[in-house]
């Protein structure tokens, strides 16, 4: 399970990053393009991620009662 908390670290740290730079880039950055990539990739990546580290979360529930099942 350790590498799986780390691989979840590994995710949700640079994303909650990512979130806050694309919150900043928003204020600078509105135009047709930003429209368009935030239709086209952040609108998946906010729908993807979140989704990724929840169904990981839970597989690391499922592991540690396994675990706990086999002692």
């Amino acid at each position: 399970m350790g590498s799986l908390s780390k691989a979840y670290d590994q995710l949700c740290n640079p994303w909650q990053s990512l979130q806050c730079q694309w919150q900043a880039s928003g204020t600078l950055w509105n135009d047709p393009v930003q429209r368009r990539f935030e239709r086209e990739f952040w609108q998946d990546f906010e729908r993807v991620v979140p989704a990724t580290m929840n169904e990981m979360q839970k597989l690391a529930e499922v592991i540690a009662q396994a675990r706990r099942g086999v002692r």
